[in-house]
């Protein structure tokens, strides 16, 4: 039998594969990636992503596509008194299995770090009422990422699964999500010989079952001859995770998968 993955985060309404986003799905099938998460980044984003994964269940009647729904800090500033309504709205789609991309990014800063906090805290605060569960982002802002979730944990709101995708932090800070009982979600950047290098050092500290793969999809390319990744890609990722943490590669497969279906609700 071959062995099989979950892809948690693709971005599959990207330009990269707009006119020919059905071929990408397929060879991601083919290759062994049986579901895919599409990641939404924005309401509109958001709607496309279901858009996309009901055509999928409508044309083929397969449940390979799931989607997110939420509004990433890039996009914070675009955050309104109808975002919450609207996503709540969405999120009860039956193929919508998560709140997010949502969280922080103090790297690039594409919306005012107020902002950010703000719109931040609004989807946690829904994720809590809805019992959904949180994908988060999270670049340079560690420390007033968790002092969010922990202000609502304090106020009494209860948190959700939460999974810190496309990590790319320290060994510290990989420890402590871990600690809180966070999953954390690797790309194919650690398959990368110089960069994945640090990312590579931290995996042997972190237990299996709380690790995801994914690929970021086109984003995180690693496979010589492209610059851009495809959810077929993210079985590379499972096997140099594999090799890195002395693994046997079906076992991380069979573990990563449950990890995933679990922390996202899907029955097979």
């Amino acid at each position: 039998m071959n062995e099989v993955v979950v892809d948690i985060g693709v971005n599959l309404t990207h330009r990269a594969f707009r006119k020919h986003w059905r071929g990408v799905v397929q060879r991601a099938l083919n290759a062994g990636v049986t579901k895919l998460i599409l990641t939404g980044t924005s309401i509109h984003g958001s709607e496309e992503c279901l858009h996309l994964c009901q055509t999928w269940l409508d044309e083929t009647g397969e449940k390979n596509l799931y989607a997110t729904v939420g509004i990433h800090p890039h996009d914070a500033k675009t955050w309104n008194e109808q975002s919450y309504v609207k996503m709540k709205e969405m999120l009860g789609h039956p193929l919508a299995v998560a709140v997010g991309e949502c969280g922080l990014d103090f790297n690039r800063n594409f919306s005012a770090r107020e902002d950010q906090i703000h719109a931040f805290r609004e989807q946690v605060k829904l994720a809590v009422e809805l019992n959904m569960p949180l994908f988060l982002h999270e670049r340079e802002a560690h420390h007033d990422l968790v002092k969010v979730l922990d202000e609502i944990e304090t106020a009494g709101g209860s948190l959700p699964p939460i999974v810190v995708h496309c990590f790319t932090g320290t060994n510290e800070e990989a420890i402590e999500y871990i600690q809180r009982e966070y999953y954390i979600g690797f790309t194919g950047t650690i398959c990368k010989k110089e960069r994945g290098a640090p990312l590579r050092a931290v995996l042997p500290s972190i237990p299996l079952e709380q690790i995801m793969v994914e690929t970021d999809a086109p984003f995180m390319g690693f496979q010589k001859g492209r610059k851009s990744s495809e959810p077929a890609d993210c079985i590379e990722v499972a096997r140099k995770l594999a090799e890195t943490i002395d693994t046997n590669f079906s076992i991380v497969c069979e573990t990563t998968t449950a990890n995933a279906l679990d922390f996202f609700r899907i029955k097979e």
